[in-house]
């Protein structure tokens, strides 16, 4: 009886860390990219959208718009929820011109199952 009960405990664990990690995924969406002809210091607005397995919007996450100009350093702007459950709202501004990467942090609640999303590369052209 001693031996049953002890695989049925690890049992229980093993479906429950299971189903935990089961839920570790999120997809990221943006409302739109920043247009060509956005200027250096000119504030770009955008919506991200954080569907968990793609399908249900995420109230709890954190994402952050992240940017970073060639060999520059890294900047960070946080999204902040707007009433829309799972759509957040950001302010990028890309300060100089050049080519910038782009990516999401989407701030999924759980920190381990938190990623970063690659979205294609930003070229900010100096106005004159």
């Amino acid at each position: 009886m001693k031996l049953f009960t002890v695989v049925a405990t690890v049992l229980v664990v093993l479906v429950a860390a299971g189903t935990a990690s089961a839920g570790c995924m999120a997809t990221v969406g943006l409302s739109s990219t920043p247009k060509a002809d956005l200027a250096p210091g000119q504030a770009w607005f955008v919506q991200v959208r954080i569907l968990q397995h793609g399908v249900t919007p995420m109230s709890d996450a954190k994402p952050e718009i992240r940017i970073r100009r060639t060999n520059g350093k890294l900047l960070v702007f946080k999204a902040t929820p707007t009433p829309k459950v799972g759509t957040y709202r950001a302010r990028v501004v890309f300060p100089r011109p050049g080519r910038y990467s782009l990516s999401v942090y989407d701030g999924f609640p759980v920190k381990e199952c938190a990623q970063v999303h690659t979205f294609n590369a930003v070229v900010i052209h100096d106005p004159s």
